[in-house]
């Protein structure tokens, strides 16, 4: 496959993991472009079944390499970092508690701190599979499973202290 095709393919990740690290639009579509170029010049050096896990690196080590250069810690409460929101069937009353509730998330993983963050992201919103998220932040398999349940209990942590009512 071309270098072009693989970065049509993978420029929705790119993008997403770049939106989730930054917390704004504008800050990952510039993250986004310049991992894409990164991704261009490179992936012809990749193994194949690595295409993926690489691209999510490329982008999250764009996205805070353009936070560092603006000194900026990603913004915690960008409800659009957790999910686009999406028409539903739900009854008004269950849709506002669902925003709500996507709003506190978004809000309880904008405050944990790297590489929580990016592995709680990469695992439970972009659905990469533990090898692929070990390979793409070059973390033993074993730290990244302890790093993805302190994220977890983290996040959990956060939402009980913001939105009690919002956590089962």
């Amino acid at each position: 496959m071309s270098p072009d095709a693989l970065v049509r393919q993978h420029a929705d990740l790119v993008y997403r993991v770049a939106l989730r690290v930054t917390g704004t639009a504008d800050d990952a579509a510039d993250a986004a472009q310049d991992a894409l170029v990164k991704v261009w010049r490179g992936i012809s050096n990749v193994e194949a079944s690595r295409h993926r896990a690489w691209c999510a690196r490329v982008a999250r080590n764009a996205a805070l390499d353009l936070l560092r250069r603006r000194s900026v810690r990603p913004a915690p409460g960008r409800a659009e970092a957790i999910a686009e929101p999406e028409a539903s069937d739900l009854l008004p009353d269950d849709a506002a508690e669902a925003g709500d509730l996507r709003v506190e998330l978004a809000r309880a993983v904008g405050s944990l701190d790297e590489p929580y963050r990016s592995i709680l992201v990469l695992r439970e919103i972009e659905g990469l599979a533990y090898a692929e998220i070990a390979d793409a932040l070059d973390l033993p398999l074993n730290t990244l499973k302890v790093y993805l349940h302190r994220a977890r209990r983290r996040c959990r942590a956060a939402l009980l202290a913001s939105a009690p009512e919002l956590v089962p």
